[in-house]
């Protein structure tokens, strides 16, 4: 596999794809995603999401056997959330007390998962350390506390596969259009598009690295980032979904030609949003880089496995229009948001929680990596020599 350029130097400091991690991170010229040294995009549609937390996780890829364990050990987990637990009591609990879904699912993690694990704990599992059961159990139990902090009906756990199970929390009942192999493909890949690529610079993972410092369990940390979204970080998925949504509302039924019509509200619906004043277009921009590498890729795929609805060519018309109007890129979010609609997935708090449902690999790798080394992350003589060195607005 040829290397691209790493970006260059900051600071004087040698250049770098992973700075201060061996996890993942972004390069920029080119534009990339990494993880363990693969580029995120070869593992988008080339594995599994039960795969790619092994590979964040050892730095390899799974043998068969390692990766039947995985896929077992997720469903056990996930049959104990489906059913019902004190964690999923905690995030129904505090969604009953008016907090926003996403914190409230995020308080079933911080009840942790050591009840869980301990229900569990005489079931055979792979021989991997207790920091990478714990993270399988915050995987599984995800869209569970998602679920149940939408106030939402129990539902059965439907075995098989995490992104099957994914998919059957967030629309309970399939779509006859789509068949369960198709969609769980689809899901698969938003799966592992989400699960890491961008080192500690994202909110979601660096909140995770501070919290461990502190004591705190692996649940708990992983809570703390599912507290640090919000509607500039994973948010704009939810966003894209209710504009898409709305779009589509406003599109006359009878219309013979449907297509057609969803173009031309498309448009008008960018045209007006990017002629309002400071008005800004869900879906388009990325804070790192010019153009988000995924979503191409990911509509690529779309179009191979002939996954291509109404809001995927929604997705289309408002790409074109935008990128011919002021050169704008989609970001993952959008593309996530086109394929949760014609999944027959509705709810656009899912648009958040399956990108935070995927994300957890990357925020427990991190976390365990960070719980290694001294609370303030160097010695206390290096922390008080480069404490004047953090540039201003960094964090």
């Amino acid at each position: 596999m040829s290397e691209p350029n790493p970006p260059g130097n900051l600071l004087g400091r040698p250049p770098t794809r992973y700075r201060g991690t061996d996890i993942d991170g972004a390069t920029l010229s080119p534009e990339g995603l990494w993880v363990r040294g693969r580029n995120l995009n070869e593992l988008i549609g080339g594995i599994s999401f039960e795969d790619a937390l092994w590979h964040i996780w050892f730095d390899r890829m799974p043998s068969s056997g390692e990766s039947n364990a995985v896929r077992q050990r997720l469903a056990r987990y996930g049959a104990a959330f489906a059913g019902g637990n004190a964690s999923v009591d905690a995030a129904a609990g505090a969604a009953r007390a008016g907090v926003e879904t996403i914190f409230a699912a995020a308080a079933g993690l911080m009840r942790d998962v050591d009840h869980i694990q301990a229900q569990v704990a005489h079931d055979a599992r792979g021989d991997w350390d207790d920091d990478f059961d714990a993270l399988l159990a915050c995987v599984a139990g995800a869209p569970y506390l998602m679920r149940a902090a939408l106030n939402a009906p129990a539902v059965d756990e439907a075995g098989g596969s995490h992104a099957m199970r994914v998919l059957r929390a967030a629309r309970a009942d399939g779509r006859a259009d789509i068949p369960d192999q198709a969609a769980e493909r689809v899901m698969n890949a938003l799966l592992v598009a989400w699960h890491g690529g961008f080192g500690y610079i994202t909110p979601t993972v660096l909140v995770p690295r501070c919290a461990i410092g502190t004591g705190v369990t692996l649940a708990q940390a992983i809570a703390a980032g599912f507290m640090s979204s919000g509607p500039n970080h994973v948010g704009a998925a939810r966003a894209a979904m209710q504009w898409l949504t709305s779009i589509a509302s406003a599109v006359d039924g009878a219309s013979a030609d449907r297509q057609a019509s969803d173009e031309a509200a498309v448009l008008q619906a960018v045209d007006r949003t990017l002629d309002g004043k400071g008005a800004l277009l869900s879906g388009f921009g990325h804070p790192l880089f010019e153009a988000d590498p995924r979503p191409p890729h990911v509509r690529a795929l779309f179009r191979e496995w002939g996954f291509e609805g109404r809001f995927v060519r929604m997705f289309d018309a408002a790409c074109d229009h935008a990128a011919h109007r002021k050169g704008l890129k989609p970001n993952i979010d959008f593309v996530t948001a086109a394929a949760l609609l014609d999944l027959g997935i509705d709810e656009p708090r899912w648009g958040v929680g399956v990108g935070l449902c995927a994300r957890i690999a990357a925020m427990a790798a991190h976390a365990v990596e960070r719980r290694s080394r001294p609370a303030f992350g160097v010695t206390s003589a290096t922390a008080r020599k480069l404490l004047a060195a953090v540039p201003v607005g960094w964090l």
